[in-house]
């Protein structure tokens, strides 16, 4: 049931994904690279695919951003609109709010998104070659500088930061922080 469960979600994420203009090419979803878009997490709800799946349905354009916290999906979206769009999925990958991030819609963004745009790699498929035998619980596109993914991993309890470059698909070692997966909330 679990196998049909992941066919389903990597099939539907290759058809997204390949709507947003960067094809999922090859995936075959018996492989330890498909399995880990879908987060341990998903057992109890929707997996980081099937919940991007959701948002992207709900705001048609390029996933820039998805993760779980406290329960629920966070997913931001590049709209074919050209506005950056928050949308907030339950545990099961339901959308439950979607709204127009009033602050990321300014020209400072325009270079983020040009090059999110020609990102090469999309966030799916930097999940999967950030973490063949992990379970992936945040990918986030970044193009300050070098235009890479930035992928959070989770493997018999310990994460583990990656970075996935957008145009190669090169999988690195995230250079280490000093708050250890701290939320900054106590950070001066």
């Amino acid at each position: 049931m679990k196998r049909n469960i992941v066919i389903a979600s990597v099939a539907a994420a290759a058809l997204v994904t390949g709507g947003t203009a960067v094809a999922v090419a090859g995936t075959q979803s018996s492989s330890p690279a498909a399995r880990s878009a879908s987060p341990a997490a998903a057992s109890t709800g929707a997996s980081l695919t099937q919940a991007a799946d959701a948002a992207l349905k709900a705001v048609p354009g390029t996933l820039d951003s998805i993760d779980r916290d406290h329960g629920r999906w966070e997913a931001d979206v590049l709209g074919k609109d050209g506005k950056w769009h928050e949308v907030t999925l339950d545990a099961n990958g339901k959308v439950i709010d979607q709204r127009v991030d009033p602050d990321d819609n300014d020209p400072e963004d325009a270079a983020e998104a040009k090059a999110l745009r020609n990102a090469d790699v999309s966030a799916i498929e930097a999940a999967r070659k950030a973490a063949p035998q992990s379970t992936v619980t945040s990918v986030e596109f970044d193009g300050d500088r070098t235009p890479v993914w930035e992928v959070e991993t989770v493997k018999n309890h310990k994460e583990r930061d990656l970075t996935v470059d957008a145009h190669s698909g090169k999988v690195t070692q995230a250079p280490a922080d000093d708050d250890h997966g701290d939320d900054d909330s106590d950070d001066d």
